[in-house]
């Protein structure tokens, strides 16, 4: 219970198609994305997709201060685990932001609800969830 307490705090975890950061240090995302749709030709097999988008995970620090390590592993909808992701990152302390916004890409080969799971220092956090359904092209 201490370590929630003290901090880190997530403040924000989503997979979006854009983020912009202006001038001041204001934020804005668009179009948050938690359901895509893949298109294909065979009506019996989704084939594997690249899915590229934008991540933006962020904490606020509390407490604590220093260096830490933002992970995001992605659990598909029949179990596999797969590491996405691993970015540094340092916490100056109080309601000082840190996180990742970035540009990603990952395969996804099944439709379903997929689970992203964040950590931060080996210590679970929150799970972004991203809807794959398939369409047959027709």
């Amino acid at each position: 219970m201490a370590y929630y307490q003290e901090g880190p705090f997530l403040s924000a975890a989503v997979f979006c198609e854009e983020a912009k950061q202006d001038g001041e240090g204001f934020l804005s995302l668009s179009r948050i994305i938690d359901h895509i749709v893949v298109v294909g030709a065979d009506p019996n097999v989704m084939p594997p997709t690249q899915i590229v988008t934008t991540l933006v995970v962020i904490f606020r620090s509390g407490k604590f201060r220093g260096s830490s390590q933002i992970t995001v592993n992605q659990l598909s909808p029949s179990g596999l685990s797969v590491p996405l992701f691993s970015f540094p990152t340092f916490f100056q302390g109080d309601d000082q932001g840190a996180g990742v916004i970035a540009r990603v890409g990952f395969e996804v080969s099944e439709p379903g609800l997929h689970w992203f799971d964040v950590s931060l220092g080996g210590q679970p956090k929150t799970r972004i969830p991203l809807n794959v359904s398939y369409a047959v092209r027709g």
